[in-house]
């Protein structure tokens, strides 16, 4: 069982399958926004390419000693990755035409971020730099862009691009946000060694697991509080305060249970695990509702 969950986890299948989760529940927490089954699946093959080109790109020249698991995992498929890569890339330009016109533009600048965090395309005086390398900043980048493409993405591709202007929609992105904050600073924690040794300056590497653990914690007090004013400005139901509390509770046990001694595999298996728990509570709440 480990040995598929690993395949399945190095591979980005797992990865992809979050965020695309992530996506559907947009359309239970977004009010009168009709499910369109391309976006999601969009954003499945477009996290998988993603993710995929960043694990390849210059995997080569990674010294030996900083090598992880997942690294050798990739190392070892590296030419059967390329090819799924370019059997995503054709299917993403098979359900191109589902697409409005101005929803490819308003993609591109998601497109650039994601790509600039891995090649890099930042001119600074100390050369070309990625986005991660901007001190302090990979969790705020991370969330950033997948709260766009999850929660923006399908509502302008709905609605145009004016849509996301909504004051209603504004909370609900800023509660998303956070919540994904929350969720991957644990994954500044757990790379502290690797980005010590690439030079990358992170909440890990800049304060330590203790402090930067706490800051987590910081944000995730601001993202319950944006939950709090969700409940009180847009009367949700009592299903959807029940979801709150139960991922509220997730969170809270994630937290108080992570460890510095943690493996790659544990911090994939809770904090992603955690947007896979904020997706499917958000999307059941939301069915509950609608059964008479």
């Amino acid at each position: 069982m480990m040995v598929l969950f690993r395949g399945w986890v190095y591979s980005n299948l797992f990865v992809a399958m979050v965020l695309a989760s992530l996506t559907v529940s947009a359309y239970a927490v977004v009010p009168d926004l009709e499910f369109q089954w391309y976006v999601p699946l969009s954003v499945f093959l477009g996290s998988f390419v993603l993710y995929t080109f960043h694990r390849l790109y210059r995997i080569d020249i990674i010294p030996k000693e900083q090598l992880g698991e997942r690294h050798r995992w990739v190392l070892k498929r590296a030419d059967l990755m390329k090819v799924a890569m370019s059997v995503a890339v054709f299917l993403l330009m098979i359900i191109l035409p589902n697409f409005q016109a101005d929803t490819v533009v308003w993609l591109v600048p998601a497109g650039i971020v994601s790509a600039g965090y891995t090649i890099p395309i930042l001119p600074t005086q100390h050369g070309w730099q990625r986005f991660r390398d901007i001190p302090l900043t990979k969790p705020l980048i991370i969330s950033l862009v997948v709260t766009y493409l999850t929660l923006a993405y399908p509502l302008f591709e709905q609605f145009g691009i004016r849509a996301v202007a909504d004051p209603i929609f504004f909370q609900l992105f800023v509660e998303r946000l956070l919540f994904l904050m929350v969720v991957t600073i644990p994954f500044d924690m757990r790379d502290i060694v690797n980005d010590q040794d690439a030079g990358i300056q992170t909440l890990g590497t800049r304060f330590g697991f203790d402090r930067a653990k706490g800051i987590g914690v910081i944000v995730g007090v601001a993202w319950f509080a944006s939950v709090a004013m969700q409940l009180l400005v847009l009367e949700w139901s009592l299903e959807k305060i029940i979801s709150a509390a139960i991922i509220l509770g997730f969170v809270a046990l994630g937290y108080s249970t992570m460890k510095e001694s943690w493996k790659d595999l544990q911090y994939i298996f809770v904090f992603e695990g955690l947007i896979l728990v904020h997706s499917g509570v958000h999307t059941l709440a939301s069915v509950l509702q609608t059964v008479p």
